[in-house]
């Protein structure tokens, strides 16, 4: 049997930092997929997951799973491919790793549960929660808060980014990180209240406030030039608000989903910030790690 698996990458996350010393982000799950088949043959090797080797660790954590529960048998063949941009901040390894994971997992007719399925990304590295439903409050390190906070609003989010890219475990094991994180901890309560309200009420300027608010935060922990001159352009053409790959180097705006000048909004950016580079115009989702047998 074949499992045909996908999980949602992220434009950044709606806030990330820590209260009271716990660290934790907000996922902003957006519509752009990795993909898993398990069970391909040709004309893929068997040991062949495509992208990063991440996967094939995610392959084996499982394999060990399986093997505490008595279950020791093959590790099937898994395919890998991915629509999401690496080292940028969308989450493209957590997403691939879920799915390798759980395709795996599936073709060895395991019924992994996404709290194995956590454990899982996390021990391979800090991991973004898309594969959850919603919107998740999550500790991307040892995965101590998992809390879904809800159905996100849609979105339409116009997404550009400053160049270079950030190896996450690298930057989560700078020396002085967490200095920096506890002392925007009065930010970060701000703004998860916000974003809360706006979630609750389903109004998209409380959101897009909140998600402004932890990215001009985090600017003394991973300092991003041309974020105000973004955030200025986006409020000239409506934006509700501006959002950031707190370990990452994108930046997106945040507009209704029925906006009609964002295109007029990308060229005056082009324009005004030519240092930056266009990536990609998404949308929320809310739909978290999915598969069918096929």
């Amino acid at each position: 049997m074949t499992y045909y698996v996908r999980a949602p990458g992220t434009c950044g996350e709606f806030l990330q930092g820590s209260i009271n010393g716990q660290s934790f982000l907000v996922t902003c799950p957006i519509n752009r997929y990795s993909y898993a088949l398990s069970n391909v043959t040709h004309p893929f090797s068997q040991h062949y997951c495509a992208l990063q080797p991440k996967s094939a660790k995610a392959r084996q954590l499982v394999q060990q799973l399986l093997q505490k529960n008595n279950k020791d048998q093959a590790c099937p063949p898994v395919y890998v491919r991915s629509d999401i941009i690496q080292g940028k901040g969308m989450a493209s390894s957590s997403a691939d790793i879920s799915v390798t994971a759980m395709a795996t997992a599936l073709a060895m007719n395991y019924d992994l549960s996404l709290k194995e399925l956590e454990q899982i990304c996390l021990s391979v590295e800090p991991t973004d929660a898309s594969f959850y439903q919603g919107v998740t409050q999550f500790d991307y390190i040892k995965g101590t808060i998992s809390q879904p906070l809800g159905m996100c609003p849609p979105l339409k989010i116009l997404v550009f980014d400053e160049g270079g890219s950030i190896d996450t475990v690298s930057f989560n094991q700078q020396v002085d990180l967490q200095t920096k994180i506890l002392e925007k901890e009065s930010i970060i309560e701000e703004s998860l209240d916000l974003f809360k309200r706006g979630l609750n009420t389903h109004d998209i300027n409380l959101i897009g406030q909140a998600a402004t608010l932890s990215a001009f935060g985090n600017q003394r922990i991973l300092y991003k030039p041309n974020l105000y001159d973004f955030h200025d352009i986006g409020n000239y053409y409506n934006s509700v608000g501006t959002i950031i790959a707190h370990s990452g180097t994108i930046m997106g705006l945040l507009f209704p989903v029925d906006y009609g000048r964002i295109d007029d909004c990308k060229q005056e950016i082009m324009r005004k910030l030519p240092q930056l580079s266009y990536v990609d115009t998404v949308e929320t989702t809310n739909e978290g790690l999915t598969y069918i047998k096929r």
